[in-house]
């Protein structure tokens, strides 16, 4: 009878401490220094290390035309076609590339992912740019499912944007 309960609280004290146990902490520096790794080989291999530049926030971007006139801030609501893929797979995870402006993702800049509110600033209207961003700064470590395509966790992004308009929030004053 003592063996039969003792071994029923080793079984219950092994389950709680298995429920209990949590995943490690998101460490996004960590993170960072694998995704930037793994970038850096993936250019050198493809030999596109020249095409790219790297931000100071650690998205390597490559501006194929500038654009004209203001630079978007967070607070500016955009109007963008966009092409992602997975990278360095180039797997296709979404796009709204059309010939048809007006059919354009529609969004204020402050609630992109980190990545675009990084880089997406570089360019002006009419402007486009690719950018190879780590997961760090994109979906982190969460997975991602859509209906044609899901993203696993860490996956490193390719977007190809090309900025149609930016208009300025106006400030109201009471």
């Amino acid at each position: 009878m003592l063996k039969s309960r003792n071994l029923l609280l080793f079984v219950l004290a092994s389950c709680l401490y298995v429920a209990c146990k949590s995943d490690p902490a998101y460490n996004k520096e960590q993170q960072l220094l694998i995704d930037d790794d793994i970038i850096v080989k993936a250019l050198e291999a493809s030999e596109q290390t020249g095409d790219f530049t790297k931000h100071s926030s650690g998205v390597y971007y490559h501006i194929m035309t500038e654009g004209e006139g203001q630079n978007p801030v967070g607070t500016d609501t955009l109007m963008i076609h966009y092409v992602g893929r997975t990278f360095p797979r180039g797997v296709l995870f979404d796009s709204t590339a059309t010939n048809v402006d007006s059919l354009a993702t529609r969004f204020v800049l402050e609630s992109g992912i980190e990545g675009w509110q990084k880089a997406i600033p570089l360019i002006k209207p009419g402007g486009r740019i690719r950018m190879l961003i780590p997961s760090a700064l994109g979906y982190q470590n969460r997975n991602l499912q859509n209906v044609d395509t899901s993203l696993v966790a860490n996956t490193n992004l390719d977007f190809d944007i090309r900025l149609i308009s930016l208009k300025h929030k106006v400030e109201t004053t009471k």
